[in-house]
């Protein structure tokens, strides 16, 4: 054993003292391919991890920027550059580029990756591009729109309403805990629920808290080209008494004939669009509607097992308070322009004042509540576009549970409430109703492409 050990001793201290070159040319040859490795594997790594971090930052950016409302591309575009700064984190940024539209947004950008090989020869960085675009779709519609930004309660369900809109989305701009509320037996059904807010009750879906506000998509439409001032200032009233002219089509400027302040004329009228100084009310008698738009000042009312029929027709209640009235019974059968300044809008309220809109003095619409409207959906109403009343609380209800139904509808108002035993079904389908896309579109509506 003893000799073993002297002889080991001898044999590593020869080998220290060995200066021939053998071993550090080995471990020069056996080191070169190590080291490759691994820098390889690093370099693969960083540069796995830059691309994963340029595209989620990219996809975010793109995808955030085409979905708000009321952008121009400048606008777009920043707000693109600025969630892609947000959300990179990673090597250094060479250059960023981003091109939008109102339907698109395609941003793209260039990073340096620093790399252990490449700097080995001089290069200590190799380049990384890539890009992605996202696009606005239009299947999925807001069909159901509470404007008010502050208030509680600015979209209610209650009583022992039901409602369901499995094709579009309902959307509440308010900020308060309580935007939104369901006091239903049977949950409120849509496609989503968004709200600026938040929301009490139960929805099928849940309700998405702290939305984007959608914006007005009408708030900038002018109104028509109409005459200011009238050929008779008495309130029109349509009434169902069998007498001389029924069947007539009748021209607003033969409609002030009565000295109480009411022109009444008789059942199955033909009424022509015009400048309704005093209001308009169907009470009782079945009246059609020629093609064209309404202006009204001073209320619309359909009552008393009312009959109405319109194809092309749009209601423009004028005014301070210009309230519209569904009641109970009345059978309703409404259809929007499918072209034109007012195409897909059935009702449009427009706060004004007279004297000033005689003056050529159009206001600001303001922002808030000025009057309240209802639509009582038992009977047959059939109203085929959209209800815009941004200034107005609209209630829905119906004493009794008849469904209403449409192809196309929507409503947009300052605050909404369905109440009551009203069966509400809901749907967007515009090809089938015949008119454009229904206004305005959901959050929910981008996707990416690239």
């Amino acid at each position: 054993m003893f000799q073993f050990i002297s002889s080991l001793k001898h044999q590593i201290s020869d080998f220290r003292k060995n200066e021939s070159g053998h071993f550090a040319l080995w471990i020069a040859l056996l080191g070169l391919p190590i080291v490759s490795a691994v820098g390889f594997a690093l370099d693969s790594e960083n540069r796995i991890r830059g691309v994963a971090n340029l595209k989620a930052a990219l996809d975010s950016a793109a995808l955030a920027a085409v979905i708000p409302d009321g952008l121009n591309d400048a606008q777009r575009q920043a707000y693109a550059l600025e969630v892609f700064n947000k959300n990179y984190q990673g090597p250094t940024v060479r250059t960023v580029e981003v091109t939008a539209t109102r339907d698109s947004v395609k941003i793209g950008a260039e990073i340096g990756i620093q790399s252990l090989l490449a700097g080995m020869v001089g290069n200590r960085e190799f380049t990384v591009q890539d890009e992605s675009e996202a696009v606005l779709t239009k299947s999925d519609t807001v069909c159901v729109l509470a404007l008010d930004e502050e208030g509680p309660y600015s979209l209610v369900f209650d009583d022992s309403s039901i409602f369901s809109a499995p094709s579009c989305s309902v959307q509440v701009n308010s900020k308060s805990p309580q935007a939104l509320m369901a006091a239903t037996p049977t949950p409120p059904v849509a496609r989503n629920f968004c709200s600026s807010g938040g929301a009490i009750g139960e929805f099928l879906p849940r309700v998405k808290a702290n939305c984007s506000p959608v914006a007005d998509p009408y708030r900038e439409l002018e109104i028509p080209p109409a005459g200011t001032s009238c050929d008779q200032r008495q309130q029109v009233v349509i009434k169902n008494k069998n007498g001389k002219g029924a069947g007539r089509r009748f021209l607003e400027s033969q409609l002030a004939t009565n000295v109480d302040g009411e022109s009444v004329i008789p059942d199955h009228a033909t009424l022509s669009p015009g400048i309704y100084c005093r209001g308009l009310e169907i009470s009782g008698a079945n009246v059609s509607l020629e093609p064209g738009v309404y202006h009204i000042w001073g209320g619309l009312t359909f009552t008393q097992n009312a009959g109405v029929y319109g194809n092309g027709v749009t209601f423009i209640l004028k005014g301070e308070d210009t309230p519209l009235m569904i009641e109970e019974g009345a059978q309703v059968w409404l259809k929007a322009p499918a072209s034109g300044l007012t195409e897909g809008l059935v009702f449009w309220q427009r706060y004004l004042e007279m004297r000033d809109y005689i003056r050529g003095i159009v206001p600001e619409v303001p922002n808030r509540k000025t009057s309240e409207s209802i639509i009582n959906s038992g009977g047959g109403l059939h109203i085929v576009g959209t209800a815009y009343l941004p200034n107005h609380k609209l209630t829905v209800r119906s004493d009794s549970p008849v469904s209403s139904q449409s192809p196309a509808t929507s409503f947009i108002a300052y605050q909404l409430e369905f109440s009551g035993r009203t069966n509400m079904q809901v749907a967007v389908d515009h090809v089938a109703a015949g008119l454009p896309p229904l206004k305005p579109y959901t959050d929910d509506g981008a996707r990416l492409v690239q």
